[in-house]
């Protein structure tokens, strides 16, 4: 379900793929909690190749977003987003909840914003 994949100091980037359901919710979880762990500034989840995702992916996206912005964190997800994790977002009204960029690079700079905008998030408050 998960690789890592190396990001500027402090930020991590989670790519995340297939089915994301009930049925590994546990393990998504688990996972997502482990690079918020790691995760001084940034966090990047790659949905890019995510095929399917239903409210138990729906809850551990908003408790990532949460816990980031507790930690004055940023969070961001890396798209462009499948059919099916967009119609989630759109059907439960939390499309505008995500910051979502379509490249990398992208997804770096909307993160580096997000931490500019709040100066505790860069550790300067």
């Amino acid at each position: 379900m998960t690789d890592h994949i190396a990001g500027p100091p402090g930020t991590t980037v989670l790519p995340l793929r297939g089915d994301l359901d009930h049925d590994n919710q546990r393990e998504l979880a688990a996972e997502v909690d482990a690079a918020i762990a790691r995760t001084t500034g940034a966090l990047v989840l790659d949905v890019s190749t995510v095929t399917f995702a239903d409210s138990s992916a729906l809850r551990t996206l908003v408790l990532a977003q949460q816990r980031m912005e507790a930690a004055d964190g940023a969070l961001v997800l890396l798209g462009p987003l499948g059919p099916a994790l967009r119609r989630l977002l759109e059907i439960t009204a939390t499309d505008g909840y995500f910051t979502v960029a379509d490249t990398l690079p992208l997804a770096l700079a909307a993160a580096a914003e997000l931490l500019r905008r709040d100066p505790r998030a860069a550790g300067t408050g």
